[in-house]
């Protein structure tokens, strides 16, 4: 069942971005489902989800997804956004990652 926010988040990831940032949020899901503790389904996470409180991902778990980000779409992160204290949900890490993807 969609819920009015998955609605809204979609048509808001289609408005901003196209399929780069569709590519991007699939890859955050399917990245973060792994190294979430527990690891969980796929479909059970979604972008208002805390990284840390929601997920239990940890910095380390955190700095290697990132890593994994930067080889998938061929790009190099701002050593100063690599911390996973500035970043609350996941959403948040998206909307970085995106722009970082479409610039």
């Amino acid at each position: 069942m969609t819920t009015k926010d998955e609605v809204h988040d979609e048509a808001e990831v289609r408005a901003n971005g196209g399929q780069e940032a569709d590519d991007v949020a699939a890859w955050a899901v399917r990245k973060l489902a792994v190294l979430s503790i527990p690891s969980r389904p796929e479909e059970e996470i979604t972008p208002r989800q805390s990284l840390t409180q929601d997920l239990g991902v940890d910095s380390l778990a955190f700095i290697e997804a990132l890593v994994s980000f930067e080889e998938e779409f061929a790009v190099r992160l701002d050593e100063d956004r690599l911390l996973l204290s500035s970043y609350d949900t996941i959403q948040d890490l998206c909307d970085y990652l995106r722009a970082t993807r479409i610039c």
